[in-house]
C-alpha cells in the first residue's frame, strides 16, 4: 500500500475489519465465533414446558385459594370422604382469614372448577359443619 490509502494498482485499498477475520470471512483463530451456538441458544429440547412442568404452571395459574384447599384436599384424601370434607371444613375455619374464606366460598357458589374433595369441604363450611371442639383447640404448632 502507497501512502494515500492506494494499493500499487492505484486501487484504493478497503480498510481492515477491526475484527481482523480472515479473508473469507470467518473469524481468526485467536478470536471468538460470534455465530457459534451457545449456552444462551435454545436448545431443540427447550421449548414450552410438557407433562409435569406444565401441570405445575397451570397450577400456579390457580387462585390462591384454590390452589391451598386443593393441597389441603390431598392432604385429608385418606380419610374416609365425609371425614376428610370435615377435616376441610374445620382447617378452613380454624386457619383461614376471613377473606380467605370469604373468597372460597364465593368461588364455590359461583361454580369454578375445583377438587371434589375441596367443594365437599367449603359446602360444610358454609353450612357451619365443622368440629367445634378442634377449632377451639390450639393448633400445637
Amino acid at each position: 500500500m502507497t501512502r494515500g490509502g492506494t494499493d500499487p494498482s492505484g486501487q484504493r485499498a478497503r480498510p481492515q475489519e477491526p475484527s481482523g477475520g480472515l479473508p473469507d470471512g470467518r473469524p481468526a483463530p485467536d478470536e471468538p465465533d460470534l455465530d457459534a451456538p451457545t449456552d444462551a441458544d435454545p436448545a431443540p429440547t427447550q421449548g414450552p414446558p410438557t407433562g409435569e412442568a406444565a401441570d405445575a404452571q397451570a397450577r400456579q395459574r390457580l387462585p390462591a385459594e384454590i390452589r391451598m384447599g386443593e393441597d389441603i384436599a390431598r392432604a385429608m384424601a385418606h380419610h374416609p370422604p365425609q371425614r376428610a370434607a370435615e377435616e376441610i371444613a374445620t382447617h378452613i375455619r380454624k386457619f383461614w382469614d376471613p377473606r380467605m374464606r370469604s373468597s372460597i366460598v364465593g368461588r364455590v357458589e359461583a361454580g369454578e372448577p375445583m377438587d371434589d374433595l375441596l367443594r365437599a369441604g367449603v359446602e360444610l363450611y358454609r353450612q357451619g359443619e365443622i368440629d367445634r371442639a378442634e377449632v377451639a383447640e390450639p393448633s400445637g404448632g
